[in-house]
């Protein structure tokens, strides 16, 4: 989140008690006769607050700071106007004479009483006196966090104080600053912001509106199990209950479960419209959860006149806890507004939201069948696709399967037919070496010796192929034989 300096930073005067941080004491009033009145001292004190940089700010959070970082550093000023001043500096003089100001800063949170606020410590040097009208104030820090105190956001108060002489002390004036949101860590809210909401709009079991909810206590070692009940105990024992871990907070349930002290207010508009009043109620939480509305139309009101002053206090610490954005929570029915009208039929109230379980539960189931369906039914179709695919890629596969198919058959046969070629070749090549030639000559005597005849045919190179395989040309012509010449010798 970005600082933005154009939203100011706005002090108001306090209108409250401050209630002290170890007990319920009022540590200051500033209603009481221990406040002084400025103006008898003829002066008008105007308190300023200037910081040296600004807190964090965002539209829908509003205000915020981390816990573990120093608070901005800032001047507290005081603009005093005098009453007459012919009297200013005697005025002045008294004052110094007379006493001491000095101003002090606290951390606050708001409590279910809006004239109430509780301490709730701060880390640094938060007093300091006063010195030319002002003081400077660095260094501070918060000593917890909104998630730790249910989500509620803090003020910064300053008060300035007059000691006199005597050790009386007296509050001169006081201011708040607005909200401001402390996270743990770095944007906590908007991690826990959502689990938080979900106690407080999710529908839960009808069942739970009249079946029995017990509580584990232990002590002493002695286990000690407690009913819980439809009364201010009950309600106490319901929300301090460990063994109880998911508490629901859903306004419906708080007002069946415990309708002996608990009441349920809607809008008018909502009860004069023809839509079940429960549906109205969870579409209204719904639309507040994802902010599509912003004005609260249901409250609750927490009658708590039954119990004694100790229930009625550890009450009230409780109903802190369940303030939240969904719906509006009241102690007193005066406060509530005329818009509103009470839920008295709790009966019919009950039926209606045991229906309307029933058939969130069926849509749910039909919601998961149909995702089911589209679920298969796209699997199905991817899976089409894919073959598609392969087929478009790859159109002429089988075709070409098969002539690679033939072209390797073909190439068998070639090299089959190749090879006995060369076997013949060979053994005609073997034969035709092994069979010297010897040309037929007439008028010859085949009983002669004729071994001097060969040598000079010896050389004779074969000519072979398919019709004259056995064939020898002589390299000398037949006019040219050396035994016709020989025998014409003799």
């Amino acid at each position: 989140m970005n600082s933005i300096s154009q939203v100011d930073f706005e002090w108001n005067p306090v209108s409250g008690v401050l209630i002290n941080e170890e007990n319920d004491n009022i540590q200051i009033d500033p209603k009481t006769k221990r406040k002084a009145d400025p103006k008898e001292f003829g002066i008008e004190i105007h308190p300023h607050v200037l910081f040296k940089k600004s807190l964090n700010y965002d539209l829908e959070a509003g205000w915020s700071w981390h816990k573990s970082w120093n608070l901005p550093e800032f001047d507290y000023i005081l603009k005093v106007n005098m009453c007459f001043s012919l009297y200013q500096d005697a005025h002045i003089q008294v004052l110094a004479s007379q006493g001491t100001l000095f101003a002090q800063v606290f951390v606050v949170k708001a409590l279910e009483n809006s004239l109430s606020y509780r301490n709730l410590g701060i880390k640094g040097e938060s007093k300091k006196e006063i010195i030319d009208l002002g003081a400077n104030f660095r260094c501070l820090k918060f000593t917890t966090t909104s998630y730790n105190n249910n989500h509620k956001k803090f003020h910064l108060m300053i008060v300035l104080f007059y000691s006199s002489v005597k050790g009386e002390t007296m509050v001169l004036s006081s201011i708040i600053s607005p909200e401001i949101f402390v996270d743990s860590r770095k944007y906590a809210r908007f991690h826990n912001f959502s689990v938080l909401q979900n106690s407080f709009t999710e529908i839960f079991p009808y069942q739970l509106i009249d079946s029995k909810i017990i509580k584990r206590e232990t002590k002493n070692k002695i286990l000690k199990i407690i009913k819980i009940e439809n009364s201010i105990i009950g309600f106490i024992n319901y929300f301090t209950a460990s063994n109880i871990r998911n508490k629901i907070k859903h306004p419906i349930f708080l007002a069946l479960r415990f309708s002996s002290l608990i009441k349920l207010f809607v809008d008018q508009e909502m009860l004069d419209s023809s839509t079940n009043i429960v549906t109205q109620i969870q579409n209204h939480l719904n639309n507040i959860i994802n902010k599509l509305e912003h004005q609260k139309k249901i409250k609750i009101l927490i009658s708590l006149s039954n119990g004694d002053y100790f229930m009625q206090k550890k009450a009230l610490e409780l109903i802190q806890q369940l303030e939240n954005s969904c719906y509006e929570i009241y102690t007193q029915k005066c406060y509530l507004p005329n818009t509103v009208c009470e839920i008295e039929d709790l009966q019919q109230l009950t039926l209606q939201y045991q229906e309307f379980v029933l058939q969130s539960k069926i849509l749910i189931n039909q919601n998961k069948h149909c995702d089911k369906i589209n679920t298969q039914f796209s699997l199905q179709v991817e899976d089409n696709l894919q073959k598609k695919v392969k087929i478009e890629q790859f159109p002429d596969s089988f075709n070409n399967q098969l002539q690679q198919t033939f072209k390797d058959i073909n190439l068998h046969k070639t090299e089959f037919e190749n090879s006995i070629k060369k076997e013949e070749d060979l053994k005609i090549q073997q034969y035709s070496q092994s069979n010297i030639f010897q040309q037929y000559i007439p008028f010859s005597n085949i009983n002669q010796y004729q071994q001097y005849f060969m040598s000079p045919y010896q050389n004779l190179m074969p000519f072979v192929n398919q019709q004259f395989q056995h064939y020898h040309q002589t390299p000398y012509p037949l006019y040219m034989n050396p035994f016709q010449n020989m025998w014409k010798l003799f």
